[in-house]
This record gives structure tokens, sequence and C-alpha cells, in this order.
């Protein structure tokens, strides 16, 4: 088996000699062409009128379905949503693409009879022809001269009109040279010739592509792209140098469609980062990002399958070409596998955040901020579950698709379950700890608990342990398996007592009607009825001679609501009495809250004195 140092060795070798012959056919090149020139132009004479005549054809349905959808365009790039209008305009030049290549296919196979697959001048011209147009869309897409917030470098308007020409014109060079060459070759162009002169069109390219480069600096173009664009330039190079070596274009083709989607892939992306940031809908950013997600998660599974396809199997030959097909099939169902699952992460963390974000009406400030509260507290650990079990099991199945044997795995993962489970006991005590504080909400991010003898402010849940800062500063680790029983000081009750003042004692039949009444208007308000711990207690007090009557409602109720209930409870309360129309109420109406009464600790009992015996008295001798 040759080593990795014999396979440098003999590409060096490989290397030199098609260095050395592309040297040696340099001085005889152009007395080559002299000779072959007139032998390939005069079969192409009759030919290039029907050549010419189709690449026109496919130029004007090409515009022309350009001009019709001019206004569309213009509509699409003025659409408040940025992915909206992106897929609209793509979606619109991608049709008049389809609509210069169905034009050229129709004038080849039914005008001029040729066959699908058959090579020739006026094939390859139109093929080149669509490809090049194919090229311009996609810049046209990615820099947009007229839509400055799609275009993905940071060029103004001048820089990316030039950049789009200056591309088209080389992107028109290298395909004509590909035809040209075709042709000469042909009519009889050596092999080496046709290297040589397309090595030094490639060249001539490479140079082109980084002078517009240097040109685009003075436009906007910031470093880290321009350089990024300079090695993707170069890399194509050396790959397009490499095919005419080896003779097998795969790997440049490869990198090409590499290059393709990643950028797709960005501008898509960019596009949708845009909708999100201008997006004022909760439910439309979280689509958004779900569809973000989606986006990224495509662009590599396509990346990832042209890799396997012109890196693994063509360039390495892993796989043979009776094996490839079947491994091909295995490989794209892995693929979805894996694009599902990142997409269910996706969803799942959507889906969370609708249903722990507080919605922004019928909730005050103080609601959304504990709501807020309980979402960081939760979150974190419903994500990692998530992740953990969906990453496992989608992987497992993705592993087993591509022919991987996943019994070991499973087995192993057994194994280290069973040994983390013996040797980590404490760590799952921690864990399912944390589980059931989450669920039974115990406590949230900010607020004052107590646990065994520390006490002080929840700074941060993590997966095993929290922490808390006491009042003198310092901060305290604890692990969830060690919390115990918590005092949670944020939640206390309060006793809130509502008295209506009365100037006579009403009937029985009045005060159970408006007591009734009363407890109900209290209830009706969502934050209150929230709030209320208990039931609501009634009690009357007759009017005399010293003081005046009244009657009062007490009840307790969270201490957190309490301020903010206190003025709403008085206002339902003189709704009601307003309502009541009792002859026997004052109208006066007062709020008093007050912490609720502590038990005082019963002393123990003390001990019974023990028995004190008499001395017994003496008789007199």
């Amino acid at each position: 088996m040759a080593s990795p140092l014999d396979g440098l060795q003999s590409l060096a070798e490989r290397a030199e000699a098609e260095l050395l012959a592309a040297v040696a056919a340099m001085p005889g090149l152009p007395g080559e062409l002299w000779r072959v020139w007139p032998r390939s132009i005069a079969p192409l004479l009759p030919i290039l009128v029907h050549a010419s005549a189709v690449c026109a054809a496919v130029i004007l349905g090409y515009l022309l379905v350009r001009r019709l959808t001019l206004r569309r365009r213009e509509r699409a790039a003025r659409m408040r949503s940025a992915f909206a209008g992106m897929v609209t305009l793509a979606g619109l030049e991608l049709l008049a693409l389809a609509a210069a290549v169905v034009t050229g296919r129709v004038l080849l196979v039914r005008w001029l009879g040729i066959a699908p697959g058959t090579g020739g001048f006026t094939t390859d011209l139109t093929i080149a022809l669509i490809r090049w147009l194919f090229g311009v869309t996609l810049t046209l897409l990615l820099l947009q001269p007229s839509v400055r917030r799609f275009r993905l470098a940071a060029l103004d308007d001048a820089g990316a009109r030039k950049a789009i020409w200056r591309v088209a014109i080389l992107f028109a060079v290298g395909h004509a040279h590909v035809v040209l060459l075709n042709a000469a070759q042909r009519a009889g162009l050596g092999l080496p010739s046709v290297k040589l002169l397309s090595c030094l069109v490639a060249l001539g390219m490479t140079a082109g592509a980084l002078q517009l480069l240097g040109t685009l600096r003075r436009h906007g173009m910031r470093p880290i792209p321009r350089f990024s664009a300079a090695g993707l330039t170069l890399a194509t190079l050396a790959l397009w140098v490499w095919g005419w070596v080896a003779l097998d274009f795969d790997l440049y083709r490869g990198a090409v469609g590499t290059i393709i989607v990643l950028l797709l892939a960005v501008a898509l992306d960019r596009a949708v980062a845009i909708s999100i940031r201008d997006s004022r809908r909760p439910a439309m950013m979280r689509l958004l990002f779900v569809l973000r997600v989606v986006i990224d998660a495509l662009a590599a599974a396509f990346v990832l399958r042209i890799a396997a396809e012109f890196w693994v199997m063509e360039a390495f030959g892993v796989f043979s070409a009776e094996e490839w097909p079947g491994f091909a099939r295995r490989l794209t169902f892995a693929s979805i596998v894996l694009v599902l699952a990142v997409t269910l992460v996706a969803v799942i963390h959507a889906w969370t955040e609708a249903k722990l974000t507080p919605p922004e009406t019928g909730m005050t400030a103080q609601e959304r901020e504990y709501r807020l509260a309980r979402l960081s507290t939760v979150l974190p650990i419903i994500r990692f579950v998530a992740i953990g079990v969906i990453g496992v099991a989608f992987s497992l199945v993705a592993l087993s698709a591509i022919g991987v044997d996943t019994t070991p795995l499973m087995a192993g993962a057994g194994i280290v379950g069973l040994a983390i489970s013996f040797g980590s006991q404490t760590l799952v005590k921690d864990i399912v700890s944390g589980i059931f504080y989450m669920l039974d909400d115990v406590f949230r991010l900010g607020e004052t608990i107590e646990a065994g003898s520390r006490c002080g402010q929840l700074e941060q849940i993590n997966l095993r342990s929290v922490r808390l800062r006491d009042q003198a500063g310092r901060l305290h680790t604890i692990p969830l398996g060690d919390l115990g029983a918590v005092t949670n000081h944020s939640r206390r009750l309060v006793r809130m007592t509502v008295s209506v003042s009365l100037d006579a004692v009403p009937g029985q039949a009045e005060l159970l009607r408006f007591s009734r009444n009363a407890a109900a208007a209290l209830r009706s308000e969502p934050m209150i009825h929230a709030a209320i711990a208990g039931d609501i207690s009634v009690r009357l007090t007759e009017p005399s001679d010293a003081a005046e009557g009244m009657i009062t409602f007490s009840f307790s109720l969270a201490a957190t609501t309490a301020e903010r209930a206190r003025d709403l409870a008085q206002r339902l309360v003189d709704e009601t009495v307003e309502e009541a129309r009792m002859a026997a109420v004052s109208g006066a109406v007062s709020v008093t809250v007050a912490d609720l009464p502590t038990a005082p600790a019963t002393p123990p009992s003390p001990p019974p004195a023990p028995a004190v015996t008499a001395p017994q008295p003496q008789a007199m001798p």
C-alpha cells in the first residue's frame, strides 16, 4: 500500500510533467493555431448562422420576460418582508432564465432537429449561453444593483453595477473560450495546446477578478468578503488547472456547485435576518426563525452531498461506480433525517417561547416580568432535554441509514449510562430534583429564597445547581439535590381589608346581596383573582353611639400584587356600592394592607416539680 508521501511525490511528478509539456508546446502554439484555424472556421460558417439565430432567440426570450416582469420586480423590491421580496425577485429572475432554457431547447430539437444529448458547435454555444445567463442571474440576485437592502456585499450602487458588468464579461470570456477550444480540438488542435490555451485564459480571468476586487474596495467592500472572494477565486483556478492535468473536472464542478449553494444560502439567510429585524409580530419572528434554520440546514445538506460525490467518490475513489448509487440514496435519506431533526429542534424552541412568553395585552408589566422569569428558568432545561433526545435519536437513524452498525453504539451508550448511574448518583439526584423543582414552579430567577441556612436572591439556575446572592454580596452555589425544603420570601401573603362604612344596619337580604356582588366584583379582576389565596370573609359591625358600623371584606393575597391591587379593589367596591344604592351605606370605602399575623411559638410546658415529702413529727421523749 502506497504511503501519503508516495502519493504526494507522484502528484508532484505529474504536475512537473504537465508543466514541461506546456512549456514545450508554447513555441509551436502560434503555428498550430494558424494551421488549425482554416480547418476549424470553414465547417463552422454554415453552422454559425443557425447558432447565432438560436442564441439571439434565447437572449430575446430572456430579455422579453424580464421586461414583462419589470413592475413586479419593482414591487417585490418594496415589499416590507425582505424574505418575501427576495424570494419573489429570485422567482422572477428564474422565470426569465427558464424562458431562455425552453426557447433554446425548442429551437435545437424542433427547428434544427438536434437530438438531446448530442454534441456540436450549436449545442455547445447554446448551453454556454444559458450557463452564462445563469451566472449573470445569480450575480444580479446577490448584488442587486437597485435594491440596497438585498445586496449581499456592502457596496454602493455604482460598485454593484460595475461588479455585475465585469463579472458578466469574465463569465462570457470563460464560456466562450470553452466552446471555441472544443471546436478547435475537433478540428485537430493538439491536447497540450488546448491545455495551455485554457490555462492562460483562466489565469487572465483570475487576474481580472482580483483586479475587480481591488476596485470594489473603493466602493465600500469590506476586507473579509474581499479576501474570501479572492481565496475562492484562486481555489477555483487551482481546481480548473488540476482538471486539465488530470483530465477530470469533477472537483472543479463540485467546488462551483458548493460556492453557488453557499452564496444562495447566505443571500436567503440575510433576507430572513432582515425580515426578523423588521418584523413587529412575535409569531412572525418565530416562524422566520424556523425558516432560517431550515434554509441553513438544507444548505449544509447540499454541501455535504456535493462533497461526498465529488471528493469522497470521485477524488479519493472510496466507492466504485457500482456502489455509489446505493450509497447516494442512503446519504440522501440520512441528510433528510438530519434536516428534519434540526427543523424539529427549531420548532420546539419556537413553540416553547410561544407558550411561555407572556402576551403583550391582558397582563401588567410586573406579571409579564414574573412570566419572563419563569421562561428564563424553565426554557433552558426544556431546550437541553429536547436537543439531547432529538440529537441522539435522529443521529442513530441517520448513521443506520448510511450503513453504520449502531448496535455497538447503543450497547456502549447503555454501558456508559449504567456506569454514570452508579458513579454519578449525586448528579442524577441533582438533575431529577431540578426537574421537579421546575415543574412545581418552586422558584424563579430574581426571587429571594431560603434553603437550609442560606438565604439570598436567585441569580442563576443551572442543570444541577442554583446560585444565590446574599445581602452581604456573597455568592452561594447549592446543588439542587441539597436544597431540600425551600422557603420563597418573594411569594409571601398579606391580608387586605376592604371596609365599607354604614350609617344603619341594612336588611338581611340587602346585606347578602351586596356582600355577594362585592366579592364577585373583586374576583372578576383577573389580577386579583389569581393573587387571592383562600376565601373572602365578610364581617358586619353594627353602628353604635361610639363608632360607626361597617362591612369588612378580608382576604389574603400575594404581597407582590397587593400594592397594585389596592386602588383597583377600592374602585371595584365603590362601583358595587353605587350599583347597590343601599340607604344604610354612607359610601366611604377604605382599603388597608397588613402582614399576616405570625402565630407565636408555644413555649414548652415546664417539667412537673418534684414532690417534697414533709418530715414526720417525732414524739417527745
